[in-house]
């Protein structure tokens, strides 16, 4: 446990040391953040997928991961799309070239790989460019460690009953109740530290700094958004526990003392992200009304 916390704090002090101080600096100072993120992540799958019998096919990864960041530079997420779409025509030529070496499930693999972690990953640049900016991630963040901290104290002292036990045995209904909790507390944390006491309004570079002020949502309709984040979170580490079950490994890495890789850490955040950038996709287009 103290390995973990260690670890956990140590996390949490780098992303904001790229968030707050090299993100005012240039914002593509966070980006480089997500990218590794996103190429240590692809790497683990990558790693355990073939210790599981699933060969990636890299050709197609490596397309992506070399088109994706200059085609966004230039074109924003219709970039982002068509890298994807690129490396999806590479992945079935080569399929198609390679058609005695790889099999269906080689396929099938590969694009989870691009879909998770790739594709979800590079939300995070967008997010980070145009759609909430530092208010977002730091949505995404808050909300999702939050869930993942009250859900371990909440099962670790009150859990009995399993939530799934053939997903993830260590996982409760207590420990559940615990990451809604979690959740809103992060939440709120969030709207205290932007539109209450406004920490970050004299931080360059930020982007959208208040919430109420600038996306015009009641109380209740944001509350009911971090129930409905806090959900994909739950449902986030359970996807992944499954995964590790399927594939029997314990974690996807080992490069985070007591917390596994990166994929251990990113599972929550990658069900997370999606809603975060859709919600801001609704509301820049309700906001050119």
């Amino acid at each position: 446990m103290l390995k973990r916390n260690v670890t956990a704090i140590v996390l949490i002090a780098i992303a904001l040391f790229f968030l707050l101080y090299l993100r005012t600096i240039h914002i593509a100072f966070a980006d480089v953040l997500f990218v590794s993120f996103m190429g240590i992540g692809c790497f683990e799958m990558i790693s355990v997928g073939k210790k599981s019998g699933f060969n990636a096919m890299p050709i197609s990864l490596f397309v992506y991961g070399a088109l994706f960041y200059p085609a966004f530079w230039f074109f924003g997420g219709v970039g982002i799309l068509a890298a994807f779409s690129a490396s999806i025509i590479v992945l079935l030529a080569d399929f198609v070239i390679e058609r005695k070496k790889y099999e269906l499930k080689d396929v099938l693999y590969t694009l989870l790989v691009l879909i998770y972690p790739l594709l979800l990953c590079s939300l995070f640049i967008l997010i980070n460019r145009d759609y909430g900016n530092l208010l977002a991630i730091f949505y995404i963040l808050f909300v999702t460690l939050f869930s993942d901290a009250f859900a371990l104290f909440s099962g670790m002292l009150f859990g009995k009953k399993k939530l799934i036990e053939d997903v993830s045995p260590k996982k409760t209904v207590a420990g559940a109740y615990g990451a809604y909790f979690g959740g809103l507390l992060g939440a709120t944390v969030v709207l205290l530290l932007f539109d209450v006491f406004r920490v970050f309004d004299a931080f360059p570079n930020v982007g959208l700094t208040r919430i109420f002020d600038h996306i015009y949502v009641s109380v209740p309709v944001y509350l009911v958004f971090a129930l409905i984040c806090t959900t994909l979170a739950v449902f986030g580490d359970l996807a992944a526990s499954h995964l590790k079950r399927k594939m029997s490994i314990k974690d996807f890495g080992k490069i985070f003392p007591g917390h596994g890789g990166v994929m251990d850490r990113l599972d929550s955040l990658l069900f997370v992200a999606p809603a975060v950038f859709i919600f801001f996709v609704i509301y820049n287009g309700v906001v050119a009304l």
